[in-house]
């Protein structure tokens, strides 16, 4: 154990970064507790009503910093914020295109991903596979984090969600251009699935009155996202039609 601790002794010494926290730490600590005991001996000499009341300001403003500065405090926060993301998601993954529309999942937030939870086993997002999962599952939490920084008020996270191409997974370009080169009823089913994608969009946006805004970049055609409350067409952009004018371009050219 003394080996150990002489190896931790000089890691932390190679460690910029660690050494000022530390430092840092045990500065708060030190002037903590010096605080702490001239407030002891201020209460103690028992001075004027104006000193006591300047003292139980300060012991005040302790426990409150001692609250922010709790790693247990900070740790059981996130932990509940976690759960209720968590639960917002198992809301919505039921009405999407997910391999497990009732199993529990965890959102990870060190590894930036989720671990899907069955009784027997838990499997991690890298492990299920399946483009019809990651966007479900995508999806979700994305809609489940912005409910939660709504309901929460005054979050600096924006209200805006942008999703590019979802329904890539289930049929290329085009489908919107009304091709059969698929069966109907592989097509039925796809259609479906990117259309439920759709529709939770809309209920979330719906659900926000207005303090959400979702973008969707997509050559789905009319029959995938149509006549779906809270989905509109912004502006559809096609041969000369461009997010970017051609005339801006050229323009560029002959400056």
């Amino acid at each position: 154990m003394s080996g150990i601790r002489q190896q931790i002794s000089i890691l932390e010494r190679r460690s910029d970064e660690v050494s000022k926290a530390i430092y840092r730490s045990d500065r708060i600590e030190r002037f903590l507790g010096r605080l702490e005991q001239a407030l002891v001996t201020y209460d103690r000499a028992d001075e004027t009503s104006e000193l006591n009341a300047r003292v139980q300001q300060l012991t005040e403003q302790i426990e409150k910093l001692r609250k922010i500065y709790s790693e247990q405090q900070v740790k059981a926060q996130t932990n509940n914020a976690l759960r209720i993301i968590e639960n917002f998601a198992a809301q919505i993954i039921p009405t999407l295109d997910a391999e497990w529309k009732e199993a529990p999942i965890k959102l990870l937030i060190d590894d930036l991903t989720i671990r899907v939870i069955h009784a027997d086993r838990s499997d991690f997002l890298w492990e299920i596979g399946s483009g019809a999962n990651w966007l479900a599952y995508h999806v979700a939490l994305t809609l489940a984090l912005q409910r939660f920084f709504l309901e929460e008020g005054n979050h600096p996270v924006p209200a805006l969600l942008i999703y590019d191409q979802p329904s890539q997974v289930y049929f290329p370009r085009n489908l919107d251009q009304g091709t059969d080169d698929v069966p109907v009823r592989i097509r039925d089913v796809d259609i479906s699935a990117v259309r439920a994608v759709f529709e939770a969009l809309g209920r979330e946006v719906v659900r926000a009155k207005g303090r959400l805004q979702v973008i969707v970049l997509d050559h789905a055609g009319f029959d995938v996202w149509g006549e779906i409350e809270g989905v509109t067409l912004a502006q559809e952009w096609r041969d000369n039609t461009k997010l970017v004018p051609p005339e801006w371009l050229g323009r560029r050219n002959n400056d």
